[in-house]
């Protein structure tokens, strides 16, 4: 049985980001939990960096794929690709693999369109999605994240 390190690895996302993207504020957005589930938010956390804007949210999976069904917020956010300045997108940590992985929204919806049910830690890469790897080092459990290669990312990313 894995464990689940959602909510930690939310901590360690927002860490990371303050601390390598430059110039940078982020928002963690009020979780809706206590049997409310028909209440969400757009993403779990809003960040800003000049002159973007990010709604990320921010997943854990033990496993070889994410499946797609895991978005709830999918919709949501869908909204928000090709806005000038907007990024919109997924910040995946595959725990089995030690990989992290930004995925824009613009990506998901390539890959549903193909057919796709998943996001697979290896073959989607493979098969030249655009999902951006997050350069990581690898700490006692969790890892230390570089999350300036958001700063590179084009609109509709």
């Amino acid at each position: 049985m894995s464990y689940n390190y959602g909510k930690q690895f939310e901590k360690k996302f927002a860490s990371d980001f303050l601390n390598t993207v430059p110039n940078s504020t982020l928002d963690r957005l009020y979780d809706p939990m206590g049997g409310y589930k028909f209440i969400t938010n757009i993403s779990d956390f809003i960040g800003f960096s000049q002159p973007s804007i990010y709604y990320l949210e921010i997943k854990s999976h033990a496993g070889n794929t994410f499946p797609f069904q895991n978005l709830k917020q999918y919709n949501k956010l869908v909204k928000k690709v090709n806005i000038p300045g907007v990024r919109a997108g997924v910040v995946l940590w595959f725990t089995s693999h030690d990989k992290v992985y930004y995925i824009p929204i613009s990506t998901i919806t390539k890959m549903k369109e193909d057919g796709k049910k998943s996001i697979h830690f290896e073959k989607s890469i493979q098969e030249n999605y655009n999902i951006i790897v997050i350069p990581s080092k690898k700490k006692r459990v969790f890892l230390d994240s570089d999350y300036s290669v958001l700063t590179e990312l084009k609109d509709g990313e």
